[in-house]
């Protein structure tokens, strides 16, 4: 049997109805899911700017960081030199005895104590000895004191007057460490090269390789520093030095430098 027209107009008014009632619900939800994707997306700009903060606040750390660092190898440097001059001393401490033991033995032996034949050469070689010391001494504590002209010029004389003395390796590894602390890269790179090219035995060696390193990197010749930087881990593994350069390395790669 065929069904009435008024039943027919019912039948095809019930999607209609059916669309009525259930808009709201849809309404809702679609007004939902909007409120979460706009706090998700607010949850999100908030940690981005929490990364942002983060960021920029690590920057200041790396600066102070370096600048420990550099302090901490000024302060090994003193520390190798204090004992440096300990032994000097020792060593004139030693001298002096053996000097007044031969001058009582003369004595004792009746003897009178003439006058050495090389005496004034002795003279001589005591003054170069004292303005030798008083030379680095005074460039290594210009340095100390942050007067980087100054070490630089101390240092520059005592290599001048002293090419072959016995502290020469030291001054020219803190001449280049002058230059550095000046951010003058270049002379300090030069400096660090040379000592590396006309000692290559000094046992500043690692560091100095090292500071090439640093160098190269502030210059922006960043494969040059790369690979010197490898050297120092490869060739003095298990030095501070080693542990710096890779330190380096590691913040290189971050970079993509």
């Amino acid at each position: 049997m065929r069904p009435s027209a008024g039943t027919r107009r019912g039948v095809r008014g019930r999607p209609l109805l059916l669309g009525l009632v259930l808009l709201p619900a849809a309404l809702a939800h679609a007004t939902a899911s909007n409120k979460e994707l706009e706090a998700r997306a607010n949850q999100t700009d908030s940690r981005l700017a929490t990364v942002e903060r983060a960021t920029q606040s690590i920057v200041p750390l790396q600066q102070q960081l370096e600048a420990a660092r550099s302090e901490l190898r000024s302060l090994r440097g003193q520390i190798e030199e204090a004992r440096h001059e300990l032994e000097m001393l020792r060593q004139q401490q030693r001298d002096l005895y053996g000097d007044l033991d031969r001058r009582l033995l003369l004595l004792e032996n009746g003897g009178a104590t003439p006058a050495a034949p090389g005496g004034p050469a002795q003279n001589e070689e005591e003054l170069r000895a004292a303005d030798e010391t008083a030379l680095y001494g005074d460039a290594f504590a210009a340095l100390k004191a942050a007067r980087y002209p100054d070490a630089v010029r101390g240092f520059q004389l005592y290599l001048t007057k002293y090419p072959d003395g016995p502290r020469a390796d030291n001054a020219a590894y803190w001449l280049g460490e002058a230059y550095y602390q000046q951010q003058d890269y270049a002379a300090a790179l030069k400096a660090f090269q040379g000592l590396l090219k006309s000692r290559p035995d000094t046992p500043k060696a690692a560091e100095a390789l090292l500071m090439t390193g640093f160098c190269q990197y502030e210059l922006k010749a960043f494969r040059n520093a790369r690979a010197t930087l490898t050297r120092v881990t490869e060739d003095y593994f298990g030095t501070e030095s080693a542990r710096l350069a890779a330190e380096r390395l590691a913040r290189m790669d971050v970079e993509k430098r």
